[in-house]
């Protein structure tokens, strides 16, 4: 391929954005940026229920094909029929875009299957980049490791988010014919370093309100340092299943006051909030890369994180503190370090590795050249 012409790229992803605003899979939209450069690219995203039929979206750097199956929820009893039109609308739709020079799945059974006959159809080659995590929720069911096994062998390369995952994926006894950690990419324009350097006498958490996360363990951990530093607030930013108990436990806490829930905020929001922390906080038991603790970082923020899974790949000791996530205690004595420390830590310097690794000049060079050894 030359080098110099630009890419034409079918990207097919398990989750994607359903409208303008919207947070499902919206990490999709940092990998189409980081290669607007490189490639034309098109997004076909296949849905069960929405708004009936096909939409186009066209914008400076991709064009989206979604299609909806159908306005209605579908009965459980019907899901199998339901995404077997899954397959022959995909299909349908995806032979067409006969310019196609390679193709990129995220996600492995849905969109990976659908991606390996529309490259057997086009005569391209095609990537996957697997997110799952923990991998054990394919691995764990006969039927699902054998679907995702038998894609990512014929998949010209499969692309990870984490060594961690990787290791998963061959632990599980799946071989494909390449596997290339990428990582993800930050948008290090968006999550800029903290303008303010003044003390902001504020914690931050953001991410789902899952338990796994670790929202309501954060916020009793917070609560053991309470009475030691009263003008200190705790900000939690997410929804989920722990909303309401978090909610409910705080009720009657004399601390409720310092406790700030705000559900649903936008990205743009998001980097609002850190632009208004002194440290973030995120005792996650697992993430297979860990995006938000990544655009903290990239923010200037030091960060208290869980210590089983993908992020101490790049949490060093020079950007925070790798914590066990259940153990609250462990947790609110790194708030109480970190309250004495955060200032000491090099907020330039921790961006600056930031844009090196993650940032979108970094990895859209990383995914071009990816692209261009599947097409040759």
């Amino acid at each position: 391929m030359d080098s110099n012409k630009k890419i034409k790229l079918l990207v097919i992803p398990d989750l994607f954005p359903k409208f303008e605003g919207d947070v499902q899979g919206i990490f999709i939209l940092d990998y189409l940026k980081s290669v607007k450069d490189y490639c034309i690219t098109n997004v076909l995203f296949i849905r069960l229920v929405g708004k009936k039929g096909l939409t186009v979206d066209v914008n400076d750097d991709y064009t989206t094909y979604r299609y909806c199956i159908s306005s209605k929820k579908t009965p459980v009893f019907l899901k199998p029929f339901a995404y077997l039109i899954w397959f022959i609308k995909g299909y349908q739709l995806g032979k067409k875009f006969t310019d196609t020079d390679i193709i990129h799945s995220h996600g492995s059974i849905l969109s990976g299957t659908l991606s390996y006959l529309l490259a057997k159809k086009l005569k391209v080659p095609f990537i996957i980049t697997e997110h799952q995590g923990p991998f054990s929720m394919t691995s764990d069911n006969y039927w699902k490791l054998l679907w995702t096994s038998f894609i990512m062998q014929r998949a010209d390369a499969v692309l990870t988010v984490s060594e961690h995952l990787k290791q998963e994926i061959l632990n599980s006894g799946i071989r494909p014919k390449k596997i290339i950690v990428t990582y993800n990419p930050v948008d290090t324009d968006l999550f800029q370093l903290k303008t303010n350097t003044e003390v902001t006498n504020n914690i931050l958490f953001v991410g789902r309100l899952d338990n796994f996360k670790g929202g309501l363990r954060c916020v009793k951990a917070f609560e053991r340092i309470t009475e030691k530093y009263p003008l200190y607030t705790f900000t939690i930013v997410g929804d989920g299943e722990d909303y309401v108990p978090i909610k409910n436990y705080i009720e009657s806490k004399p601390f409720k006051e310092r406790i700030v829930l705000k559900r649903g905020l936008s990205k743009a929001e998001i980097a609002k909030e850190m632009q208004k922390a002194d440290f973030f906080v995120f005792p996650s038991r697992h993430e297979s890369f860990g995006l938000v603790i990544a655009e903290a970082i990239s923010c200037g923020l030091p960060v208290i994180v869980g210590n089983q899974t993908a992020p101490k790949e790049y949490v060093s000791k020079d950007c925070g503190l790798l914590v066990p996530p259940d153990d609250i205690d462990a947790m609110a004595n790194a708030m109480e370090q970190l309250l004495g420390t955060f200032t000491s830590y090099n907020a330039s310097t921790m961006r600056q590795q930031m844009v090196a690794d993650f940032g979108f000049n970094a990895f859209g060079k990383r995914l071009k050249f990816i692209y261009e050894e599947g097409h040759k």
